[in-house]
């Protein structure tokens, strides 16, 4: 936790060996334990039958989350560690979460995954919770291993403990790291009418024509009548909308009448007093959500 109590704290461990790993796992949970504190352990399945051994009768104490399941992109594994957060504190008044990150083998996810930590830090910053991410340096490209530094206030490694003087501001390093999004002249414009109903019906008629699965279509005309409502509120309601396929991927791109907002961390913060409930919806239900500024208007394009 922070230094009152009331915060997040947030380090990284870059350990050598499953060993080294396993040791430091247990270390920092029984401690946890001691207090009276939750505790949370995601990994892959190898990982967290060595940590429930090592831990013993203690394992019964601990919920264990296989992070093969829940490193499918940001939104999701935000939302999965929300739920995980949300039952502990009914047993606790503070939790510790060791978690493994899995960023995968194409690198071109790897600042997806990089932006993901740097969330962190804003994400589950009210909770009184110590996160502790593990990165095996003996398994990761060193660009991922920079990226340790660049979103932790502080990092072990070598069984030293140091505050980072490489840490980024989260909202900075998105915007450093996430290209702008690319012209997609293969879209097409159609008419969305003067009210969310005509607008939801003529995108259901893109989806059929595109051969969209029915729960695909579900979730694409639930988030863009989210985005469709934000648009409303702030943007002066909704200009145009463009469709088609890219990249192998449904798109749909929503033009509104504002000067939208340039925060990158939009829709990826839970849920809570202060912060709404549209974008991160939205980003459940698709692949991915750009924001730009084009001379047509603000643009929320999405990606099933």
């Amino acid at each position: 936790m922070s230094s009152d109590g009331t915060g997040m704290r947030h380090s990284a461990l870059v350990y050598e060996s499953q060993n080294d790993y396993v040791a430091r796992a247990v270390s920092f949970l029984r401690e946890g334990l001691d207090a009276g504190e939750g505790a949370v352990v995601g990994n892959t399945r190898p990982g967290l039958a060595a940590v429930r051994e090592a831990l013993g009768p203690d394992a019964s104490r601990v919920t264990f989350i296989d992070v093969g399941a829940a490193y499918t992109r940001p939104a999701r594994t935000f939302a999965a560690y929300h739920k995980v957060y949300a039952d502990e504190f009914k047993r606790a008044a503070s939790v510790r979460v060791i978690s493994d990150v899995q960023f995968g083998p194409e690198p071109g996810e790897w600042e997806m995954w990089t932006g993901y930590e740097a969330l962190m830090n804003r994400a589950f910053a009210h909770l009184p919770t110590w996160a502790m991410c593990t990165y095996n340096a003996n398994a990761l490209p060193d660009r991922v291993l920079e990226g340790v530094w660049q979103t932790h206030p502080e990092v072990v490694a070598g069984n030293v403990w140091r505050a980072s003087d490489q840490f980024e501001d989260p909202a900075d390093l998105l915007r450093r790291i996430t290209p702008a999004p690319e012209p997609l002249p293969e879209l097409r414009s159609i008419s969305v009418g003067h009210d969310s109903e005509t607008l939801r019906e003529a995108l259901a008629r893109e989806l059929v024509a595109e051969g969209v699965t029915e729960a695909k279509s579900l979730d694409m005309l639930v988030a863009v009548s989210e985005i469709a409502a934000n648009a409303a509120v702030h943007g002066g309601g909704v200009k145009g909308m463009r469709v088609g396929r890219a990249r192998g991927r449904f798109v749909c791109e929503i033009i509104d009448w504002g000067s939208g907002f340039d925060d990158p961390t939009a829709g990826y913060l839970p849920p809570r007093d202060g912060v709404g409930r549209g974008l991160w919806v939205a980003r459940q239900l698709t692949w991915r959500i750009e924001f730009s500024h084009p001379p047509q208007g603000f643009t929320a394009r999405l990606w099933l």
